[in-house]
């Protein structure tokens, strides 16, 4: 099973912090757990700002770890059975043993980041037309 995970930089696993959430990540560790294996995936220029739905399934990505969750990308990424894990603390080998032993918490609506300005009327800041 293969996990993605946001990352400010390109440090040593054991020191490496993860990014705030997935959309402003520049970096993503992609750890194979069957493996016991990882590797920095970075985006270059040519990429969009955040991985996209079909390079997360190109890497055959089966489960996300990440502090907050956008509700946009809560919708998109449960429409595609990808599951995702809120983090414990903030660095990456942590959660990684975190999640082989089971300890992470699925998320749930409730737990989902709101923003503020999030409304039927305008919802600029979900990058949607609709926030539903």
């Amino acid at each position: 099973m293969k996990l993605c995970i946001p990352i400010l930089g390109e440090k040593g696993l054991s020191k490496e912090l993860l990014a705030n959430d997935f959309y402003k990540a520049n970096h993503y560790c992609i750890t194979d757990i069957s493996e016991n294996s990882s590797e920095v995936y970075t985006l270059d220029t040519s990429n969009t700002i955040y991985l996209s739905m079909s390079e997360l399934k190109k890497l055959e990505i089966k489960a996300i770890i990440t502090p907050n969750l956008r509700p946009m990308a809560a919708k998109i990424l449960f429409e595609n059975e990808i599951e995702v894990y809120q983090s414990l603390g903030n660095v990456v080998e942590e959660n990684i043993n975190f999640f082989k032993k089971g300890t992470l918490k699925d998320f749930t609506e409730a737990m989902i980041e709101q923003k503020s300005s999030c409304s039927s009327d305008s919802c600029s800041s979900c990058s949607s037309s609709s926030c539903g």
